[in-house]
């Protein structure tokens, strides 16, 4: 295996693209915004300002072709009403430094679309899901509860766009905050579930740990110190790509990702690369690979 398998992933990912520039999540689906999102930032991060944005571009073009007059942008032409792939959108488009006006009309949409709360919270809710129901972020599907993944990735990509002491941004990493395990890293949803702590997973860690860094770089809480303790513990038996790619970016952003990371994302490439459903995951690895979000600049925002 060659200690430089980004050149080979990104040509697997470049030979996966449909004529229209975008991805599917496997070969006989049709494109998804989040697999094009994330499969356009990993050719980006792998290629470089000059080849990497020429390969990220029709990407990016796909995705302002699809979006929503409202400024969201669906998962996929089948599912026109989920649009919890905006953030992902947004975050390549900045990348690119992609017209302004598409990027505004999503942090205007992302702005608007709320989870909804259980309130008042009685004491008895809490002790059955575990965290503070009336706290506000972003859900999967409009009308429903907020979840761990979707705010994180709305804090995340807001705060790209300038809007990090926005009131829902503000809101939004209060709830990633709550939603902390008390032993250390983050779950999906729940907190604890009648009373008993759920289990910590990398992906979802990884991602509060990136948002929480957007919105206070300064503000190491204890809670990332755990998340950093129980993400250096557990990564280096994760062979899952979307998993491992997300907690080495945690915790790249927070400054304690070690250099042996380099050899947990190349073997994970290695025992993946060829899995019908490895888009997502090889657009992550070369993400995490360069240890940021890529930007044209090179600069970290």
């Amino acid at each position: 295996m060659s200690a430089d398998w980004t050149a080979e992933a990104t040509s697997i990912l470049e030979g996966r693209r449909d004529g229209t520039g975008a991805w599917a999540y496997r070969p006989g689906l049709g494109p998804a915004a989040e697999a094009t999102a994330l499969a356009g930032l990993g050719v980006l991060a792998a290629g470089g300002p000059d080849s990497g944005s020429a390969g990220a571009r029709p990407a990016a073009g796909w995705l302002r072709r699809h979006q929503r007059p409202d400024g969201a942008v669906a998962v996929s032409d089948g599912t026109p009403g989920a649009c919890w792939a905006t953030p992902h959108a947004l975050l390549l488009w900045h990348a690119l430094g992609f017209d302004p006006a598409p990027r505004r009309a999503a942090v205007e949409w992302l702005l608007r679309s709320r989870g909804e709360p259980l309130a008042p919270p009685p004491e008895e809710r809490v002790e059955i899901v575990g965290h503070d129901t009336s706290l506000v972020g972003w859900p999967w599907i409009d009308g429903t509860h907020s979840w761990l993944e979707p705010t994180a990735m709305a804090v995340l990509a807001l705060c790209r766009e300038g809007q990090r002491g926005h009131p829902r941004v503000v809101e939004g990493r209060r709830l990633i905050v709550d939603r902390a395990l008390h032993h250390g890293g983050w779950n999906y949803g729940n907190r604890s579930v009648f009373g008993r702590e759920l289990r910590p997973q990398p992906g979802p860690t990884g991602q509060a740990l990136l948002a929480l860094a957007a919105t206070d770089p300064g503000g190491r809480l204890h809670c990332v110190d755990l998340a950093v303790s129980y993400l250096s513990r557990v990564l280096p038996e994760i062979l899952a790509p979307i998993s491992l790619a997300w907690g080495v970016l945690g915790l790249h952003a927070w400054g304690a990702c070690p250099g042996v990371a380099e050899s947990w994302l190349a073997r994970s490439y290695e025992a993946h690369r060829a899995d019908r459903d490895a888009t997502v995951g090889l657009g992550l690895l070369l993400v995490a690979r360069a240890g940021k979000l890529p930007t044209l600049s090179g600069a970290s925002t």
